[in-house]
């Protein structure tokens, strides 16, 4: 396959993804996952499971703030691990050359989207009909089968404190909160490097 010169990154390989086509193809997916989500509540006659969990029943400034302070324990749990593991530095790798030249707006809405998407999914909608395990054991599932088996570990990890967030009551805010900020200072870790 030949590749015009201004597509072609310098070295050869495959051109680079523009931000915004990044964006648009995590919107789908994730707008799709938490559309299922959604369905399957719905279809369960268990919609109002949503206004439940939303919040939590430890209140709003309670559940952000468990979610601040574990998301930013996991990002330096992460942060730490990918410096010492050369298998999560080539996944760090890979993400850097798709969001290398997000700019900070990029970045932003697809942490928000994909952690949303998530947590609908799996701390509501799975995590309501398979308990906490079977929604750590379906999130390991499908993220191990997208970042391979050296992911194991810190998923399942990671499944269980938002399952356990959601679980503890506080709520798809204190997980969905912990989800973003673990997400975005990864993202930022990986541009800046």
């Amino acid at each position: 396959m030949t590749h015009p010169e201004g597509d072609r990154p310098e070295g050869g390989g495959e051109p680079e993804l523009e931000p915004g086509t990044v964006l648009a193809a995590g919107t789908v997916i994730y707008g799709g996952m938490g559309a299922v989500a959604l369905i399957w509540l719905w279809a369960r006659e268990r919609s109002g499971t949503l206004a439940e969990q939303a919040v939590g029943e430890h209140g709003p400034l309670a559940s952000s703030g468990v979610g601040l302070l574990v998301g930013l324990i996991g990002a330096w749990i992460l942060g730490l691990l990918t410096k010492r593991y050369a298998s999560l530095q080539e996944v760090a790798s890979a993400a850097q050359q798709v969001f290398a030249r997000a700019g900070n707006g990029v970045g932003i809405a697809f942490v928000m989207i994909s952690a949303i998407a998530e947590e609908l999914f799996f701390r509501l909608a799975v995590q309501d009909v398979f308990g906490l395990i079977g929604s750590v054991a379906c999130y390991v599932l499908l993220n191990s089968s997208v970042g391979g088996a050296r992911w194991i570990l810190f998923t399942f990890a990671h499944a269980l404190v938002l399952g356990l967030i959601v679980h503890l009551g506080f709520g798809l805010l204190g997980s969905t909160t912990a989800h973003a900020i673990l997400n975005y200072l990864s993202l930022r870790r990986i541009q800046s490097s």
